[in-house]
């Protein structure tokens, strides 16, 4: 089967069946074995049990930041995050720094949408840095 043709019908993103092609955990076109460990994922696939037994590994400073950054979807999003919250107290970030330094490092054009998003990140990352502050205080 082809790797197109059987996203239509997973439980599983073509984000992480693509990476496990990458790091050649499955072939595309999938083999029979590749459905059938497939298979089995995807009834494993955000089980609480399961998910808890992995997190519970890391240290909860590790388990907490990647609560905070689970809604960016892009490596882009995170490296904005992590710009606004190592910032110093009392320091800002020009958001046009932070936009050429994304298009340097990533090297893609922002677009409108995404400076939007990179408005909502910098909320989230300043809304952080006043819990911590709160809380330390």
């Amino acid at each position: 089967m082809d790797l197109e043709e059987y996203v239509l019908t997973s439980r599983l993103s073509r984000k992480i069946l693509n990476w496990m092609v990458g790091k050649k955990m499955i072939g595309d076109p999938l083999s029979g074995d590749d459905l059938k460990g497939l298979q089995l994922l995807e009834k494993t696939w955000g089980r609480q049990e399961i998910l808890r037994s992995q997190l519970s590994r890391y240290p909860r400073k590790r388990r907490l930041r990647l609560l905070e950054s689970a809604d960016f979807a892009t490596k882009w999003e995170r490296y904005a995050f992590s710009r606004f919250c190592n910032l110093p107290p009392g320091e800002k970030l020009a958001m046009k720094r932070l936009c050429s330094e994304i298009e340097i490092t990533f090297g893609f054009q922002l677009q409108y949408p995404h400076i939007r998003r990179l408005y909502k990140v910098r909320e989230k990352a300043y809304n952080r840095r006043k819990r911590l502050v709160k809380n330390n205080v």
